[in-house]
């Protein structure tokens, strides 16, 4: 604004500019106030678009799956179908570490005609805008500035799809709701809504209520005139003793809890096994001690909290708070945002816990980068609008006439301060655009059609043997059981991993093995009906390239050894002999065609119903989930 700009046009300005600051003002914590329902619908508004961006990336292919998905989604195909996956030692363990409520849901939705492949899908939009709902009413507790219940609820959008949390369908994709929803609680002294929220969380995402339970501790301590005391609140004393229980009741359930696939794996037994380190499947031990404090699946995860980079302005709040002669709308902040470091030391602790009790409080990392981000982007977004409102009343003053005229030079100083105030808002609220991918919903999509397509077609029975990687898209996109993949080799549990490791050793030995009887007895013992090569399969250069295999030694070595010594292994030798389906990149095998074709006197023990009508039993009900 130049100093002979006319009048008009700086009357103009200075009414535009006051406006845009007063949508800024506090209300009361009623949804009856104008300002309060013109930001929340523009909270569903904004959490919607973004709802539908999702919606469009993960809709309208059947072979795309959210990652984890192929884990903790394939085994409730159970719910639609009883005789899926019947004894199959994968599902039933995915079903036993399953949270209840998170199963529940899904076996819901089977019985009103939803698919858990259908559901795991339809999740994903529906949590982004009720988690968005949740994050602007627990802003607008700790601000009374609806304006900030919007920023953060946009910030909280944005960064959980960095990520692709909420969009896995997961139990995983419900902890921000669930965090969040008992703050607000908390924050209300509602005895009701904290209550049923820890419920909820240990029925859907039993770590979250550790962390509940530090802040229901911390939460009785205030500081009040430059010193901490205990709460006098009678109120909040009835909360956190009710909480506690619940969450104590929580906790002893999951840990009382036995299974089949115990016990949990020990520290120094993760340390002499390479599926922990670089290059294995589940790379927890980092290199250095900076990647492992903050990276990884042992790291605090500052990055998840930190994503988009627009969340560091949370960092500038506890400076607005101590200056609130510059920032005129700090006074508005409640006391109660000390609960965002309190909920800071609470992740800490257990991230250290979970580290000194190693896998038995699962892993450090989900205890501190999606709570770190909570506080992030809750101090955001109140920081945003307390920042954008300094700016604004700078402007405003700045565009004021005074003593000496209108033509004041200081009209032309007004254009920095409303220039950044923009610049701020627009920052916010559309940084996705500047980021290429947006937004990340780490599916996987299925390069075989063919190849499920078929397996789809073979019997409920079936058993498919193979070390593709494509092994890992079969249970959800074929529906049938698989004796092993990468995927669902979490080795955490040592009951349920030794039988995984046992069964991926064999199978490397049987593949490249030129022994008849090595074969047959391998798929006698494991009733294999289907045996799946990659084209690629017997190339020496691209088995050794495979991590996953090169875990389990020594016989990934002893096949390396093989494919050296010119000798080929009997299953590259049946040509076309057994082959029931074909592609340029994936040939599956008839199991019974290779006892056939290479001992066709050996009489078979133990082979799959589709084979041997009188084996195995009529399939069952799958078991309840448990932990």
């Amino acid at each position: 604004m130049a100093e002979n700009t006319p009048y008009p046009l700086r009357s103009l300005s200075l009414g535009l500019l006051k406006s845009a600051q007063q949508s800024l003002a506090p209300t009361p914590r009623s949804f009856n106030h104008p300002l309060v329902r013109c930001w929340f619908g523009l909270t569903l508004l904004y959490s919607t678009i973004i709802a539908v961006l999702i919606w469009d990336s993960i809709a309208g292919n059947p072979y795309a799956l959210a990652d984890d998905a192929r884990q903790h989604v394939f085994w409730m195909l159970r719910f639609t179908d009883p005789a899926l996956f019947a004894n199959d030692w994968i599902a039933d363990y995915y079903q036993s570490v399953s949270p209840i409520g998170y199963s529940w849901l899904y076996r819901l939705g089977a019985l009103v005609g939803l698919s858990p492949l259908l559901l795991c899908k339809l999740l994903p939009p529906v949590l982004i805008v009720l988690t968005a709902g949740i994050t602007f009413f627990t802003v607008l507790e700790l601000s009374a500035l609806p304006a900030a219940g919007f920023a953060a609820s946009a910030l909280l959008t944005q960064s959980v799809e960095y990520t692709g949390t909420v969009a896995s369908g997961t139990s995983k994709a419900f902890v921000y709701g669930l965090m969040l929803l008992f703050i607000y609680g908390w924050l209300r002294k509602s005895l009701i809504w904290s209550w049923s929220t820890i419920a909820l969380q240990g029925a859907f995402y039993p770590q979250t209520v550790l962390l509940t339970a530090g802040l229901l501790v911390l939460g009785l301590v205030e500081r009040r005139q430059g010193r901490w005391r205990l709460s006098p609140d009678r109120q909040l004393w009835w909360l956190t003793g009710g909480g506690l229980i619940i969450a104590t009741l929580v906790i002893l359930y999951y840990a009382l809890s036995t299974s089949q696939f115990g016990p949990t794996m020990t520290a120094a037994e993760a340390l002499t096994m390479p599926e922990f380190f670089r290059g294995g499947r589940t790379n927890f031990f980092q290199t250095t001690w900076l990647d492992a404090l903050l990276y990884g699946r042992g790291g605090l995860r500052l990055d998840t909290a930190m994503t988009p980079v627009t969340n560091l302005l949370g960092l500038l709040l506890p400076l607005m708070i101590r200056w609130p002669r510059r920032f005129p709308l700090a006074p508005s902040i409640r006391p109660e945002i000390d609960l965002l470091p309190k909920l800071v030391v609470t992740a800490v602790f257990w991230f250290v816990a979970a580290h000194a009790l190693l896998f038995k409080l699962y892993l450090p990392s989900r205890y501190t980068g999606r709570f770190l981000l909570i506080v992030f982007v809750l101090a955001g977004g109140i920081a945003t609008v307390v920042l954008i409102d300094a700016l604004l009343r700078g402007a405003i003053a700045l565009l004021q006439p005074t003593a000496t005229g209108r033509g004041s030079r200081r009209s032309g100083l007004a254009s920095l301060p409303a220039a950044l105030a923009g610049a701020l808002a627009l920052l916010v609220v559309l940084y996705p655009l500047t980021m290429p991918g947006y937004p990340s919903t780490s599916m996987v999509r299925g390069n075989a059609p063919e190849l499920y397509t078929f397996l789809a077609t073979t019997p409920k029975e079936s058993l498919v043997a193979s070390l593709s990687v494509e092994t890992s898209n079969i249970p959800s996109f074929s529906q049938r059981a698989v004796l092993l993949s990468s995927e669902i080799a979490i080795p955490y549990h040592v009951g349920y991993y030794e039988e995984i490791r046992q069964r991926a050793k064999a199978l490397i030995t049987a593949q490249y093995s030129a022994d008849p009887q090595v074969v047959t007895a391998f798929i006698e013992r494991y009733g294999v009906t289907h045996w799946l090569l990659e084209a690629t399969a017997f190339d020496i250069r691209i088995l050794n390239r495979d991590r996953w295999v090169q875990q389990y030694q020594p016989e990934a070595g002893d096949a390396t050894t093989i494919l050296a010594s010119g000798q080929p292994p009997l299953l590259q030798t049946l040509g076309d002999r057994c082959v029931t389906f074909q592609t340029a990149q994936h040939t599956v095998l008839d199991a019974r065609c290779i006892v056939t074709a290479i001992a066709p006197d050996r009489r078979l023990t133990r082979w799959p119903k589709i084979l041997a009508p009188n084996w195995p039993p009529a399939p069952q009900n799958p078991p309840d989930a448990h932990v």
